[in-house]
């Protein structure tokens, strides 16, 4: 099995921050540990028309970006992106 265990670090040690997922996982035959600084806008871009996406974070399921992205949307268009499709509509690429 391949398994990934992340958090924000809190604390600034983050063998401990994750001490806890680890044990749940028994015996690890390989294991990866890094570090990766993330970054936000301070702004929304209202001001300057300058929008900014917040950095991809931990988790495996890219669950926080997709919402990042469709704020982002939002906040350039002010219109929320419409994601339903009807697949008759669509002509087939093949």
């Amino acid at each position: 099995y391949i398994a990934i265990v992340s958090t924000k670090m809190e604390i600034g040690k983050p063998e401990e921050e994750i001490a806890a997922g680890l044990a749940l996982l028994g015996n690890i035959m390989q294991r990866f540990t890094s570090v990766a600084t993330t970054y936000e806008p301070n702004e929304d871009g209202s001001k300057d028309q300058c929008f900014i996406s917040s950095s991809f974070d931990g988790t495996s399921h890219f669950e926080n970006d997709v919402e990042d992205m469709l704020a982002l949307y939002k906040r350039v268009t002010g219109e929320d992106l419409d994601m339903n499709i009807n697949a008759d509509s669509v002509e087939a690429d093949y």
